[in-house]
């Protein structure tokens, strides 16, 4: 019997009296995730794998088991069975709906370990030869790490979003291309490896990209997007090799949760999303991005209204030259529907209103603060609510304002105990959603 080997990019024939598994496309990249709802790795790793693995015609209830292993830069290394000095890392299975039987592994970026990775195949347990396919992938060499989005801007809070994004100022290596991918949080798939002891963990289904993209813009398509599901979103950067295969990646992810504007409170209208910052991992953080503001026309005569990790809370403030808050009006009813008011009174938060309903209003101007005020905090949100703060349609909160203006401020998640304002950016995680509500004038 022998072994199949593949070179980067080509599938060799297996032999006739052998039973190895198919494979195409071996891939090899320095990626970067920023933080994300669908359980991938986050921040700079390096992901390899194959696509579309299948085992023999002859066989095709087998189980494919897969394995790899990476020679470290400066080192040589002998038999793949015998010699310690291969990284070894076992192979998962996962089945997208947009790319099915994708094998994969990854491990945080490391410079000696950015050669081309062996992968191993089979249909048996033990490897043997007639029943391996052994696959090289590309080599990431020195390809830089691809920097994320500078800001990402979602405008609509329905089926067909549109999102545009601003270009990072500078990268190591060249932006080749640019695409959406859209990722199902509602419906995970189960991740499996049966390499050694059997291990399996759930990722979001990716369920749809774009083409490659030439603008910094993209409405997303009817079709894509349903009530009742959360996904998450990412706008994808990448560094191509020659061959057009991707080196080096950036993924930029929000949560988005489409509104059916069934569910909305009557005149509610208008919907603006607000425009984030990646965060460039969740490990050793408490918090996700900073959704901020930049809405025309805010006033004492119309409501606006905001959205923005499981959040307890949400801070709120107004941005330089902006009028002051005057009335707060939860729309969202979530947990028991009950929520506090807080306010800062120059040295620590106070409570200023209990029980306060969704769908109510406390007006700040009615209650001492007659100038209105420039923050205040929504409590009382229960844990077990599930309100995610990365999700830009998951809270949505109604705002007036002392006098007409420009709100250009931001919202954030309370995910744990509250600290001063000046540290808000250590503990706070925020998505946010903005739309106006018009009313008469009285």
């Amino acid at each position: 019997m022998k072994t199949c080997i593949l070179l980067p990019g080509l599938l060799a024939a297996a032999s006739a009296f052998a039973a190895p598994p198919t494979a195409q496309s071996p891939f090899h990249i320095r990626q970067a995730n920023s933080a994300n709802s669908g359980n991938h790795a986050t921040g700079d790793v390096l992901v390899w794998g194959i696509q579309n693995v299948l085992p023999p015609a002859a066989s095709p209830g087998a189980y494919v088991y897969g394995t790899s292993g990476v020679c470290p830069v400066g080192l040589v290394c002998d038999s793949f069975a015998t010699d310690p000095d291969w990284r070894k890392a076992r192979l998962f299975e996962r089945d997208w709906t947009l790319a099915p039987h994708q094998y994969f592994a990854s491990t945080p970026y490391d410079a000696a370990l950015t050669g081309s990775r062996r992968l191993l195949l089979s249909t048996a347990p033990t490897y043997s030869a007639g029943n391996t396919l052994v696959v090289q992938t590309p080599s990431v060499d020195t390809a830089g790490a691809m920097p994320f989005v500078a800001s990402m801007t979602i405008s609509g809070a329905g089926l067909t979003p549109m999102i545009s994004w601003t270009l990072p100022g500078s990268t190591p290596d060249s932006i080749d291309t640019m695409r959406i991918r859209v990722q199902d949080n509602t419906h995970p798939v189960t991740v499996e490896s049966r390499h050694g002891a059997p291990h399996s963990f759930q990722q979001s289904d990716l369920i749809w990209q774009s083409a490659l993209l030439s603008s910094t813009q993209l409405s997303l398509p009817a079709g894509v997007l349903s009530y009742g599901t959360s996904y998450s979103i990412s706008i994808d950067l990448a560094h191509t090799r020659a061959d057009g295969s991707v080196a080096s990646r950036s993924s930029s992810y929000f949560d988005f949760t489409p509104i059916n504007p069934a569910t909305l409170p009557a005149g509610v209208s208008n919907i603006e999303l607000p425009t984030l910052k990646p965060v460039t991992t969740t490990d050793g953080q408490l918090g996700g991005p900073l959704y901020g503001f930049n809405v025309g026309n805010v006033g004492p005569n119309q409501i606006t209204f905001i959205d923005p990790v499981v959040a307890t809370g949400f801070s709120y403030a107004t941005g330089a030259g902006d009028p002051n808050f005057k009335l707060v009006q939860v729309a969202s009813n979530v947990g028991d529907g009950l929520y506090e008011v807080w306010t800062w009174d120059g040295t620590v938060w106070q409570q200023t209103a209990i029980d306060v309903a969704a769908g109510t209003s406390f007006d700040f101007t009615a209650n001492g603060f007659a100038a209105g005020v420039d923050r205040f905090q929504i409590r009382g949100i229960e844990p077990e609510a599930g309100v995610n703060a990365f999700d830009v349609t998951g809270f949505v909160t109604g705002l007036s304002f002392v006098s007409d203006g420009s709100f250009t401020g931001t919202m954030q998640a309370i995910t744990t105990a509250v600290p001063e304002p000046a540290t808000w950016a250590l503990w706070l995680a925020g998505a946010g959603a903005l739309l106006t509500w018009r009313r008469r004038r009285n």
